[in-house]
């Protein structure tokens, strides 16, 4: 456990490559999840609990509230307003996009009345279940928006669509882009639990919430499409479509499906906006602007994070194939579930769905030198780099964050224009907490970013090669009057290693009139906050600036957690009463009210001591000085953390922070005879195998139906505990399960076949040669190969129809201007079976 006050945070410690230069843009935010750069330089800001926020421009430190939809959004756990977009005409098209978790169950009840949450605070919207439920939260919605402004804030607000059926309380809705072709693009996840092999098991108050296929509450494998399935619901035509774990492409004035999505001739109106599915978070996306091609990041589970990549207006949907694969592998966590859906797609393979763009293991780097932390993932926020203030090289650059190990990385653009993964790098490190939760670059190109629960601002990338860096340090920033403080700006740095200028700013006015050397000293004798900024400049004229805010005649007030010590342990469904008080330091000590608090819970899945964890927030406690949490349902290793800050009213303020350990269950998981591959839970592997579970966590126990030991055939008898071969449990109490099997067959003599190591599903071609980038022939030849022989191929040029094809492939009397070729694997009826290998080039115009 911890407890501990923090001061008010200096400059991050972010890493970036020569000539780069990271700094904070607006700060003060709360939990934001989203940001938009307008064309008129204003900034829209979306905040997790449901607000909007609007700056004029990036120095602007006094935002509007643009819209509050607080009441309508639910912020509990991973979800709240989460997506933001702009209407690509924005001012002149007065219109901000935004996509939330709806506090409002598909079915029930009005859209506009609020399920969970209740007046008059809505943020943190606790869930009322009861300690016994075996679900991970209450089950909530999604909704796509459109927001009308006049005068900076919103005057109308339109749903487009509704839809995403979640129950617990991460994979909820993700990201807004538009194409280039004006329709908007959003994501969302398929809402099912991250903890356990979710197949539609569960609910409140009710099993099968969601009403999954094929209907009623005692969800069962094979015939099971609930839980995560719900992410290949496309693949079940029979039943309507649902939106969970899919990439949408809408009409934005109307929310309907754009016309020459993959489905839009069917007579569903869900089914007629699905452009790709089997995604189980695709939180953040990302169109190429070179070609429109979607990049979406989609958050692993146990073992890979992956890129997908898809055409914006693709012939046939695309199917990332979660939850039956995670990366290029089969999942085992379902595999073993012998699920319908899962099975179908195995026998189909290879082609049955479609292989990822970019991927990698939670276990590794993301690269082979990565100085990143290892041991936890989550891909997030992603942008391309189009051109601008950065070096050449970072042109048509895909740069993605992994907000768990605090880094963002780049895949430069390759020969033919295309993001090539063998030039990923990492760009940013030790960024901190969930750094990257989105990214977007600049009018100015510039790169921001995001960070959600680290120091809460948008920082700027900027590319400034022998610029010098400011820094300024104060020895103290609060105290007494009367106060005198020194302020030092000698640690300021130029890169060439010449003499700095300084000049200060020493009344808040944003000029920097008082010129002089590396530190002042003033005395302060008003009570009254002072920001004081210095300048550095090189001999070229080159300069950067830093700032320290002091507040003269304040202290940090001095926060204090009375209940609970650190001492108290929990259990799934626990209640935790929680309770503080907060002073003023200086005068008589005076009490501050409630409404200076504001509490923070978080569940950490990391051990005790790791700074590398994965966090998922918790309710928030806006202005009290109790109340009341339930401990969540999570795997181990796993601990709650509650934050309380108490702020004055000058804005100084403190933080307490405690963590509190669970209370956890040892179980051993065994096979008869030993070596079944079985899963319990998050763990999959031969058994036997220990278990360290939270108590009163659900685990889901999988045994296959038939085994091989040693070349012998093994048929399932039954589970120790009497129940079916796949079954849920509450872990209570220590115990072991056993899964009995009965031989059915010998193994045969030796000499057969040694069994094959999954495969990945198929890969692009590779092309050995084409044209060059820019080149007068009008003439072009390409070559290409596979990963097997006799492979059959389909070739396209520009929006040509596919076509079979080999290699080599030769194209005469070609037209000036850019061009674009493909190939991919043919499957057997003519079908594609790859990703597509991509070359653009530009046949120039001959002179005269």
């Amino acid at each position: 456990m911890a407890l501990g006050a923090l001061a008010p945070a200096g400059a991050g410690a972010a890493s970036l490559p020569s000539g780069f230069r990271d700094s904070v843009a607006l700060e003060g935010l709360n939990a934001p999840t989203a940001f938009r750069i307008a064309a008129d330089e204003s900034v829209f800001v979306a905040e997790k609990n449901g607000e909007i926020l609007r700056f004029d421009d990036l120095d602007d430190s006094s935002p509007t509230v643009f819209a509050d939809l607080r009441e309508p959004v639910y912020d509990n756990g991973d979800r709240g307003l989460l997506g933001l977009a702009l209407d690509p005409g924005y001012p002149a098209r007065p219109y901000v996009y935004a996509l939330y978790t709806a506090d409002h169950v598909l079915g029930e009840g009005p859209p506009d009345e609020a399920r969970w949450g209740q007046p008059p605070n809505f943020e943190g919207d606790p869930c009322p279940k009861p300690p016994d439920a075996d679900v991970d939260a209450c089950p909530v919605s999604g909704r796509l928006v459109r927001l009308t402004a006049a005068g900076g804030k919103a005057v109308d607000e339109e749903t487009l669509v509704e839809g995403w059926c979640q129950q617990f309380s991460s994979h909820s809705v993700g990201d807004l882009e538009f194409g280039p072709e004006g329709a908007l693009f959003a994501s969302g996840g398929e809402g099912a639990s991250f903890t356990v092999s979710d197949y539609g098991q569960f609910g409140w108050p009710h099993k099968n919430q969601c009403d999954d296929p094929p209907g009623g509450e005692d969800l069962q494998p094979p015939e099971a499409e609930g839980g995560s399935l719900r992410a290949l619901d496309l693949l079940t035509p029979a039943d309507p479509a649902g939106l969970s774990g899919a990439v949408i492409r809408v009409d934005p004035e109307t929310g309907a499906g754009w016309p020459g999505n993959p489905f839009s001739s069917s007579l569903d109106a869900n089914a007629r906006r699905v452009i790709a599915f089997g995604f189980r978070n695709p939180f953040r996306f990302a169109l190429d602007p070179a070609d429109g091609e979607v990049y979406v990041g989609n958050v692993g589970n146990s073992s890979f994070e992956e890129i997908d990549r898809f055409p914006s207006a693709p012939a046939s949907a695309y199917d990332s194939g979660w939850p039956c694969y995670e990366g290029p592998l089969r999942n085992p966590n379902f595999q073993g579930l012998e699920i319908g859906l899962c099975d179908g797609l195995y026998a189909a393979e290879p082609g049955s769905t479609d292989a990822p763009f970019y991927y990698y293991a939670h276990a590794a780097g993301v690269t082979p030198a990565d100085p990143c932390p290892i041991g936890g993932s989550a891909i997030t926020g992603s942008a391309f780099y189009d051109g601008g203030e950065f070096p050449p090289e970072y042109d048509g650059a895909f740069f993605f964050a992994d907000s768990v190990r605090g880094c963002i990385y780049a895949i430069l653009a390759g020969d033919d224009g295309e993001p090539d993964p063998s030039t990923t790098r990492p760009f940013l490190v030790e960024g901190g907490a969930y750094t990257g939760a989105d990214i977007q670059v600049g009018t100015d190109g510039s790169l921001y970013y995001l960070s959600l629960f680290g120091d809460e601002d948008l920082h700027r990338i900027s590319y400034q090669p022998g610029s010098p860096l400011a820094r300024l340090a104060a020895d103290k920033e609060w105290g007494a009057l009367d106060l005198t403080v020194h302020f030092d700006a000698g640690g300021s740095e130029d890169p060439d290693g010449g003499a700095l200028d300084y000049a200060w700013d020493l009344d808040g006015d944003g000029l920097f009139e008082s010129a002089g050397g590396s530190s002042r000293t003033l005395t302060f004798k008003k009570p009254e906050n002072r920001t004081i900024a210095v300048e550095v400049s090189d001999q070229e004229g080159k300069s950067s600036t830093a700032q320290v805010r002091v507040y003269p005649g304040d202290t940090p007030p001095l926060p204090q957690i009375e209940d609970p010590d650190g001492s108290l342990t929990w259990a799934v469904g626990d209640r935790i009463e929680f309770s503080a008080s907060a002073r003023a330091k200086e005068g008589n000590g005076a009490q501050l009210p409630a409404t200076s608090l504001y509490w923070r819970s978080s569940i950490l899945h990391c051990r005790l001591g790791s700074e590398n964890c994965h966090a998922h927030p918790l309710p928030v406690f806006p202005g009290v000085d109790s109340g009341a949490l339930t401990a969540p349902d999570h795997d181990y290793p796993s601990r709650i953390r509650l934050t309380l800050t108490a702020t004055d009213s000058r804005g100084l303020s403190a933080t307490r922070t405690l963590e509190l350990l669970p209370r956890t269950v040892a179980l051993r998981i065994a096979s008869d005879p030993p070596g079944v591959p079985l899963t319990a839970g998050t763990l999959s592997g031969p058994a036997p195998f220990p278990l360290t579970a939270i108590e009163g966590s659900n685990l889901t126990l999988v045994a296959p139906q038939q085994a091989q030991l040693g070349g012998d055939s093994f048929a399932f008898q039954g589970w120790s505990d009497g129940r079916a071969r796949v079954h849920s449990l509450v872990a209570e109490v220590p115990g072991e399960y056993v899964a009995a099997y009965a031989r059915t067959a010998r193994a045969e003599p030796p000499g057969g076949e040694e069994p094959q190591a999954p495969q990945p599903r198929g890969a692009r071609p590779k092309l050995d040669l084409h044209p060059r980038k820019q080149t007068a022939s009008r003439t072009a030849r390409f070559s290409f190969g596979g990963s097997a022989p006799a492979h059959r191929y389909l070739c396209r040029l520009d929006r040509k129809p596919w076509a079979p094809c080999g290699s080599p492939r030769v194209y005469k009397h070609l037209a000036p201007g850019r061009h674009v070729f493909r190939v991919a694997l043919a499957g057997p009826e003519g079908s594609l079976e790859s990703p597509a290998a991509v070359f653009r080039w530009k046949i120039l115009a001959r002179a005269g």
